[in-house]
């Protein structure tokens, strides 16, 4: 028996420098085959012609995978503009082939879908494994009306089979890494470092407008067995150089979560290969949770890049439209607290175009998390309308929400204009309309570049302990002083016309800088780059000097020691081979700040980078950019007792993510 053919498209974009040549496994195909080919009929009826799991040109991969009786996509907002016009292209070839599209980017609700895309011919709406089984097993008679989960082109119009239910046991589907799925893919490319992407538990409880996780998983937690997600740790550990773990809210299960942490150390140590552990931490973080993200700082380095708390808005009602309920916001200072005294990292994303956010409140957002203890790990997004969300599907009229497809949204993917992806952006709000969201974006950048990256940090923290001087005090008139220099308000002016295109025309169209390719929200960065590029470090801070001198009347000795410590702090290329710098101080400024010790106390310091001192100005900012989250970009600041010239370096120091 002739068997029937089937391939599969999940294409990622390479991550990071391009010298790491590192891509993700494509898992949710994994996942799906793997539930198919445990049924012995489909095996003996099926077998799989080409996984595509990289970006590669478009007829190259229709001319391959034209002769595929099934050609099933999983469409993402990185990949979908590709997979449409591959899909397009192959129909064109070969009208015989079925065009299958799975994934959170079909516009599922949208009865007007197959009039856009006529080139799809089914549609599973939800959790794939049972709707895709049952189309292989029914392919011969072309009738798929009874199978719940799709939606079905009949040319003209549209079938909606109604929802499938969930699988009950999420293991009867075997294991894509357990069973082989990705062998091939992995010997093939032995140059690749791979990402995998591992689920230990499936579903979403909440309901968060802008989000359509919960929507699209029935909200219900459902989890893997412990055991087989321990083999999964293993094989993970020998094959590839990254884990994600792809749970919504990693850590609701704090017993069984700490197990998982423990098999993910024990595998890091045995093969050596795992450089990188990231996930989405539960919304409703706790102690135990705190003691998890602990656990790994102080047991693989590589895996403590701190707490994620995604608190979004700081603002009630925002919190309230978009029915963010499941982080009580009266505890974020508790948290961060918590953080601070274990020395873990804390990392902070707020969200920019949400329903009800004024300027007032976005900027009130930054000053209450400064005041809670967070300061350099907050990253700024930028709204987004996903297709299946109902910030996009019911609250977008409501709120007078305007948004533009954006075409530079991920790095890399706008080379070539017709396979840019594209993030529908919001742009402009009922209450920020889009003149004052270009001065907004204008503003992160001067808070990303002056506060969260670092150049006057202490200053700030200080002036607010020991003055009562409140951030938004310090931030509103330094914001105003700083475009009086002429670089900088070149600098503001630059990036607000660079904003200007990415709202109206979907491009940034910026430069490199560097070999960096700044896109998307990004360019909150292009400050941070130029200053080091153009070596422009000294101008800054003569600059800082002249403002906090001349606004507060502060002590001299004082003054002059705080900016020695703030400058210190940042790195500047140029002074990068000096490190490690060694100074002794009047005063116990970091003491001070997080541990309320006397600030008159003789304190010694080192100030040192873990980076290698001998990389190239280009490498130098590529690790600023792609490295930010590792604090890259400022010094580690240590305390430190000369003795016999023998130097002792004190457990406590400043730790950060950024």
């Amino acid at each position: 028996m002739t068997k029937k053919r089937i391939s599969f498209v999940q294409p990622n974009f390479q991550q990071g420098p391009k010298e790491f040549n590192a891509y993700y496994l494509p898992y949710s195909v994994g996942v799906i085959l793997s539930y198919a080919l445990g049924h012995d009929h489909i095996k003996q009826q099926w077998e799989v012609d080409e996984i595509i799991w990289r970006r590669e040109p478009v007829e190259d991969v229709a001319l391959r995978l034209q002769h595929s009786d099934i050609v099933a996509f999983s469409a993402y907002v990185w990949n979908h503009r590709y997979n449409y016009k591959l899909a397009r292209r192959i129909k064109e070839l070969n009208p015989k082939v079925k065009i299958l599209f799975g994934g959170p980017e079909p516009a599922i609700t949208d009865p007007l879908l197959f009039e856009k895309e006529p080139f799809m011919d089914l549609v599973i709406k939800m959790e794939g494994e049972i709707t895709f089984k049952r189309i292989l097993e029914d392919f011969d008679t072309d009738d798929f009306s009874h199978i719940p989960g799709l939606l079905i082109n009949t040319r003209p119009g549209l079938v909606d089979t109604g929802d499938c239910a969930r699988i009950d046991t999420l293991d009867q589907i075997p294991s894509p890494y357990l069973t082989g799925i990705f062998d091939k893919m992995i010997a093939e490319n032995p140059d690749v470092i791979w990402n995998a992407t591992l689920e230990t538990n499936r579903g979403c409880p909440y309901q968060c407008t802008f989000c359509d996780w919960g929507s699209l998983t029935y909200n219900k937690v459902k989890k893997f067995e412990l055991t087989r997600v321990f083999h999964e740790l293993e094989w993970i550990g020998e094959h590839c150089g990254f884990v994600t773990i792809t749970d919504a809210n990693f850590g609701m299960f704090i017993e069984r979560d700490n197990m998982i942490v423990d098999k993910l150390i024990e595998v890091q140590k045995t093969w050596g290969k795992l450089s990188s552990f990231s996930m989405t931490w539960a919304k409703n973080q706790k102690n135990e949770v705190v003691g998890i993200v602990k656990k790994l700082i102080e047991e693989s380095p590589n895996f403590g890049q701190g707490l994620t708390v995604s608190v979004q808005s700081m603002d009630h009602d925002v919190l309230e439209n978009i029915k963010r309920r499941n982080l009580d916001q009266h505890k974020i200072d508790e948290i961060f607290a918590l953080c601070d005294r274990n020395n873990i990292p804390v990392y902070t994303e707020v969200i920019l175009g949400l329903p009800g956010e004024t300027v007032a409140t976005w900027k009130d957002a930054f000053w209450k998390i400064f005041r809670a203890g967070n300061h350099t790990g907050v990253n700024i997004l930028q709204a987004q309308l996903l297709e299946n969300a109902e910030m996009n599907l019911l609250q977008k009229r409501m709120w007078k929400i305007e948004s533009v497809p954006v075409y530079d949204y991920m790095s890399g993917s706008y080379g070539d204009v017709d396979l840019s992806e594209c993030v529908d952006v919001v742009v402009s709000t009922k209450d920020i309309p889009r003149e004052m969201m270009l001065d907004t974006l204008v503003w992160n950048s001067f808070i990303q570049t002056f506060h969260i990256n670092g150049l006057t940090t202490y200053i700030s923290r200080y002036l607010a302990k020991a003055h009562g001087i409140d951030y938004s005090e310090f931030y509103d008139a330094f914001y105003e002083w700083i475009q009086q220099d002429q670089w900088f308000k070149e600098q503001f002016a630059e990036t607000r016309s660079y904003f200007k295109n990415w709202t109206i025309d979907g491009r940034i169209n910026h430069p490199k800088i560097g070999n960096i390719e700044v896109f998307g929200w990004n360019l909150v960065h292009r400050t941070t780059l130029y200053m080091q590029q153009q070596q422009k470090i000294n101008h800054v801070f003569d600059i800082i000097d002249k403002f906090v001198r001349s606004s507060y009347n502060i002590d001299s000795n004082i003054m002059d020691q705080l900016l020695k410590f703030q400058r210190n702090y940042v790195i500047d290329y140029k002074d990068f081979t000096a490190l490690p710098i060694k100074e002794t101080f009047d005063y116990d400024f970091l003491g001070y700040l997080l541990d309320d010790l006397p600030l008159a106390t003789q304190c010694h310091y080192r100030f040192d980078s873990v980076e290698d001192k001998t990389m190239s100005l280009d490498r130098f900012l590529e690790s600023m950019y792609f490295g930010r989250k590792r604090n890259f970009g400022k010094t580690i600041i240590t305390k430190t007792t000369p003795s016999n010239n023998h130097e002792v370096i004190h457990e406590h120091r400043e730790l950060v993510a950024d």
